[in-house]
């Protein structure tokens, strides 16, 4: 039943394989439970108090909130697939509660501190240094997920139109627009890539590795801890706070928000609105110079 559940939402939800692997671990966590705790191996005779008590040892050994509502999530949709196909006629993990998730403000940079490196000598760099920029600023310019970033080809670049097409989330492509300081960029930097592995073979991808290879997920990382560690002193410095600065400084110089979230390749909306309580400094400053009474 799980294998098909999996088979299911990797072809027809067209789920991601890191999602799908959390499923599965989640599924059979679930069932292993089950079948220790009340013999019961036959997810149609599954109880709400069964989950109940599974959700309630997972909180009891410190998973967080967020966990546990994937888990949930997890079972839920498990159970939804199973109706679906007649297997059973209830889903025993719905109504079932779970801790409310601590809403976190998304981190980001502050735009001053971009500037601190805003005209490097770009015509002194070697490849891997216009490369780690080239990760920087495609980074900052589009919001684009680490994923996207990585599986970029040459192809998905139309330079007469300035944009960018890529494969986000369930298979989903979305066209990003960039201006003329990325184009500049890019040309120098295909050109540099193209010149530097003129005797190596290299991949389709437009980023590469020193040695002409696809880039790796933590690759990335250490590229733009790296930068960020030079740019601020905030704690966590990662690719996605590159996603969030992105959003962060478009919503403040006055983009709209069901835009950015285009551009972010959002499923709906409340996934973007976490951006608007960034916002609330520059509001601050706009009601203490408008209203008679601040």
């Amino acid at each position: 039943m799980i294998e098909g559940y999996l088979q299911y939402i990797a072809k027809e939800k067209r789920y991601s394989a890191h999602t799908i692997t959390a499923y599965k671990q989640d599924l059979e966590s679930f069932a292993a439970y089950i079948n220790e705790r009340y013999e019961c191996t036959d997810f149609t005779k599954v109880k709400q108090q069964m989950v109940r008590s599974w959700l309630a040892e997972l909180a009891a050994e410190q998973y967080s909130a967020k966990s546990l509502h994937r888990k949930k999530t997890s079972l839920s949709g498990f159970f939804r697939f199973l109706i679906y196909k007649g297997i059973t006629d209830h889903n025993p993990a719905r109504n079932v509660p779970v801790p409310k998730i601590k809403e976190r403000l998304p981190i980001f940079i502050d735009e001053q501190a971009l500037q601190k490196d805003n005209n490097p000598e770009i015509s002194d760099m070697e490849f891997p240094e216009l490369r780690d920029l080239m990760i920087f600023e495609l980074l900052y310019a589009t919001g684009m997920r680490r994923s996207e970033l990585i599986n970029l080809t040459d192809r998905n670049i139309d330079y007469s139109r300035k944009t960018i097409k890529v494969l986000g989330k369930r298979n989903k492509e979305r066209l990003i627009p960039f201006g003329n300081k990325l184009l500049t960029l890019l040309k120098l930097y295909c050109e540099m890539r193209d010149s530097f592995f003129e005797d190596f073979p290299k991949d389709a991808n437009l980023l590469l590795t020193n040695a002409g290879k696809k880039m790796y997920p933590n690759f990335v990382y250490r590229k733009i801890n790296t930068m960020l560690d030079n740019l601020s002193t905030i704690k966590k410095k990662s690719p996605h706070v590159m996603r969030h600065t992105f959003a962060t400084h478009m919503l403040n110089n006055g983009a709209d928000l069901s835009a950015i979230k285009e551009l972010l390749g959002h499923a709906n909306l409340s996934a973007t609105q976490i951006y608007t309580h960034t916002n609330i400094k520059k509001l601050q400053e706009v009601y203490s110079k408008a209203h008679p009474k601040s």
